[in-house]
């Protein structure tokens, strides 16, 4: 495993934790919990994803297009009659080593995607995935920690973790947000 890879993944490892647990009790099976799970993902992509492109981060990592996840994830939520939540608040990303940290998470939240969307079509099989299988994860995320590497790596270290830090905590308070709101 890469150096900057390890090293941002051992610090975030409890972080991590945190999120894996908050999103596994939502019940994916349930169209109810699959609509919260989605909406809770709304709140963090609409708030980091703008805030990447607004510090210039398409300009650092050439195929940011292809890895824009929110619009699929609107068209999910418009497919199950649902508006999309206001996002949470993420302060500014005023230098590159936060976007790297920012992107980190992102990058790593489509991992299982396409097991989850496995899950969610045997449950209901015209359920909308297209949030959870964007992208060729097989080339997608190779590419972006290489570049991590090559790229962040003379980045600094403290605003780097501090952002992969409020990413995931932002992914905690959505799901806590979903499990708590009164939406049907």
């Amino acid at each position: 495993m890469a150096e900057l890879r390890a090293r941002l993944r051992q610090a975030t490892a409890p972080l991590h934790e945190q999120v894996d647990a908050a999103f596994s009790s939502f019940s994916l099976d349930q169209p109810d919990g699959y609509r919260r799970f989605l909406r809770a993902h709304s709140r963090v992509l609409n708030a980091t994803e703008i805030a990447l492109e607004r510090a210039g981060f398409a300009d650092l990592l050439d195929d940011w297009p292809m890895r824009v996840r929110r619009h699929a994830l609107w068209a999910d939520l418009a497919e199950l009659e649902c508006p999309p939540p206001p996002a949470l608040s993420l302060p500014s990303l005023s230098d590159f080593a936060s976007c790297w940290g920012v992107a980190y998470v992102l990058e790593g939240s489509r991992l299982g995607g396409r097991v989850l969307a496995r899950r969610i079509r045997q449950a209901n099989p015209t359920a909308p995935v297209r949030y959870l299988e964007h992208g060729d994860v097989a080339r997608l995320w190779p590419a972006f920690l290489a570049r991590l590497e090559q790229d962040a790596a003379s980045c600094a270290w403290d605003p780097m973790l501090v952002a992969a830090e409020r990413s995931f905590a932002l992914f905690t308070e959505a799901a806590a947000l979903e499990h708590d709101c009164e939406y049907v």
